[in-house]
């Protein structure tokens, strides 16, 4: 019989060049970067259907995933609320906006949103009178037609509908707080509180987590920011219940739309007196 002998051992693969890299490897574990400054606020009834809360708006750099919020009503112990798993188109105004009709058809929202890397598209005039485009600008909530990019990440707002859902009509310095985001939006966080908490100072954490997930601040290095609770949302504000607890009244200019109520009891002093309430201690 006759074949072919082989013998017996241990082989390998052939040998072939590595294939070059595309870039840089992936970290799993990039540092995050800290949490922006958060944009805290309380909307008007009209947008939380009457309920107590507060919303957050929050962002990072380009390594930021998200960010979880602690809230504390001390400033020392805090409690996990929440998790806010996507960036907010959040910037900062690069001129002041001054006080203006509604619609503003003069004036120029300019906003540079570099600190999100965010983007900005145009509406229709429809989409600004119905709030399609709603932004918070500096506490007064707008909306707009027109975005006109004027650099990375720098735009230009015309046609503005001012004083959205009941917020007064401001001048804005540059520099102040900007954001374009929607009750819906997944980047705002809203935490609802009860009545007995207006008036009251609550404390935030947002320590942040890189985009694959991983590598959360630590709680104890996060900068807390603090916020007074004002009742904005509930359906009608009592002016005597904020009062007691030492939270001022500030409606805005005249002609903004103010939900309040207040009894102050029967008047029975004759016509041409005056009243004075004194001061509430």
């Amino acid at each position: 019989m006759t074949g072919t002998i082989t013998p017996i051992g241990t082989g390998t693969a052939i040998l072939h060049d590595k294939q070059a890299t595309a870039g840089a490897p992936l970290d799993p574990f990039a540092d995050p970067g800290a949490t922006n400054a958060p944009i805290i606020f309380e909307p008007s009834g009209a947008l939380t259907g009457g309920m107590l809360e507060v919303w957050v708006i929050a962002s990072g750099g380009a390594d930021w995933g998200g960010c979880q919020v602690w809230i504390s009503t001390d400033g020392s112990t805090y409690g996990l609320a929440g998790t806010i798993y996507r960036g907010a188109r959040q910037g900062v105004l690069t001129a002041s906006l001054p006080a203006g009709a509604d619609p503003d058809t003069t004036d120029t929202l300019a906003v540079d949103l570099t600190q999100s890397r965010g983007q900005l598209l145009s509406g229709t005039q429809a989409d600004a009178d119905n709030y399609v485009t709603l932004c918070y600008c500096g506490g007064e909530l707008v909306s707009f037609e027109t975005a006109t990019l004027t650099a990375a990440c720098k735009y230009n707002l015309t046609y503005l509908r001012r004083g959205a859902y009941g917020t007064a009509i401001g001048s804005h310095a540059a520099g102040a707080q900007f954001a374009r985001f929607g009750p819906n939006d997944p980047s705002l966080f809203r935490y609802s509180y009860p009545s007995s908490f207006i008036g009251q100072t609550v404390y935030l954490k947002l320590p942040a987590f890189n985009i694959f997930g991983q590598a959360l601040q630590d709680l104890s290095g996060v900068a807390a920011s603090s916020y007074t609770l004002l009742g904005t949302g509930a359906v009608a504000v009592n002016v005597m219940t904020t009062l007691a607890v030492g939270v001022d009244q500030d409606w805005g200019i005249v002609g903004t739309s103010v939900a309040a109520q207040a009894d102050l009891g029967a008047i029975t002093a004759p016509a041409g007196y005056d009243i004075d309430l004194g001061t509430l201690v």
